[in-house]
């Protein structure tokens, strides 16, 4: 009788000790699966969330069914934070200006600001669950508003010195005349600048108490303006290059790569000169040579000077090769050396005058 009683109960302790793990391999559904429980877990006040619930397709296993439920939340948490950001005013709503530049800068300033809306929100997070029995996955996404408002708050400060330390940069090779790197460096912040208008708008939607301190907005609107009249001092600015080649008897002398700068600027061709070719608007290549010397009467001296000029323009991507006259110099006491330089001298007079209309066309 006690075996039979035994061989009753035995097996029904077993199963009520199995029970629990059959229920933990099946896997019970969390509570923030349960849309009331979630909004409890997670409400509105202080929280952005997304949530897909969908079931397996055929041929479709638990960890690709998981990763679409995933993609969905995440979509949908992104799609929130935008729509809750565009449905305040926004700072693409600012006139930047009325310029070619100012409205280049405005349309790349737009364009960034929409990309960023749609990228996937920073610092959230991620919960999934599968259902065997009923073949469905489960996921959410969700950030925590102060958390979200805090990292753009660094971010603001972040891209502002960002941006403050690269127009410094720009100013210091706009000085120096390489003008292109300088507009690399201005063009470059241009992104950073959207960031930070989305920064500072996803914050006021977030926290309608945040003040100046926060959202840094007269900082970024002086940082702002200065870009504008940086590009546009470039855009407006000339820079040439000039490289010059200049032989007496085969030898290498310098004489009009010292006068041809000063020049240039004399005769008013509003440029700046730079030592990088490939930063120029103007490229002007001389080779100058001294074609000969004649003795005159009671010991004087008469030079001539020759050259061929290539005045490349940047910006068409022409060549001009304008006809230059040949220079004469003279010295007395039969010194040839001065009548050369009087010669080199008169020439680079000549090249100045030949070149600083052409640039100005």
């Amino acid at each position: 009788m006690k075996n039979r009683i035994n061989n009753f109960i035995i097996p029904i302790l077993a199963g009520w000790l199995l029970l629990p793990c059959a229920l933990a391999a099946q896997g019970s559904a969390p509570d923030w699966t349960d849309s009331d429980v979630r909004g409890m877990l997670y409400p509105a006040e202080t929280y952005y969330t997304g949530f897909a619930q969908m079931s397996v397709s055929a041929n479709e296993g638990q960890e690709k069914v998981l990763n679409r439920a995933k993609q969905l939340a995440l979509g949908e948490l992104s799609e929130r934070v935008r729509v809750m950001v565009s449905s305040k005013k926004t700072s693409t709503d600012i006139s930047i200006g009325g310029s070619d530049i100012e409205e280049q800068i405005r349309s790349r300033f737009i364009s960034t600001v929409g990309t960023a809306s749609q990228t996937e929100v920073v610092g959230s997070n991620l919960k999934t669950h599968y259902d065997r029995t009923k073949g469905e996955a489960y996921a959410l996404a969700f950030v925590s508003k102060a958390e979200l408002a805090s990292y753009y708050r660094k971010q603001i400060s972040l891209y502002l010195n960002k941006v403050d330390g690269a127009l410094q940069t720009a100013g210091e090779l706009a000085e120096k005349g390489y003008k292109a790197r300088a507009r690399k460096h201005c063009e470059s912040i241009v992104d950073a600048f959207a960031m930070i208008a989305y920064a500072q708008d996803l914050l006021t939607a977030i926290d309608e108490a945040a003040d100046e301190g926060s959202l840094q907005q007269s900082r970024s609107e002086r940082l702002r303006n200065t870009l504008v009249q940086t590009l546009t001092d470039l855009e407006n600015s000339i820079f040439v290059y000039v490289e010059c080649k200049e032989t007496v008897e085969d030898e290498e002398v310098v004489y009009i790569a010292d006068k041809l700068p000063e020049l240039l600027t004399e005769g008013d061709c509003g440029c700046s000169f730079t030592e990088s070719e490939e930063d120029a608007d103007y490229v002007i290549k001389v080779n100058a040579y001294l074609a000969r010397c004649n003795d005159a009467v009671g010991g004087t001296v008469f030079c001539y000077a020759d050259a061929t000029v290539n005045l490349y323009n940047s910006r068409t991507q022409k060549t001009l090769k304008p006809k230059i006259d040949e220079a004469k110099g003279g010295w007395t006491g039969k010194n040839y050396t001065k009548a050369g330089e009087e010669a080199f001298d008169e020439l680079a007079k000549k090249i100045a005058e030949k070149i600083v209309p052409m640039m100005k066309n």
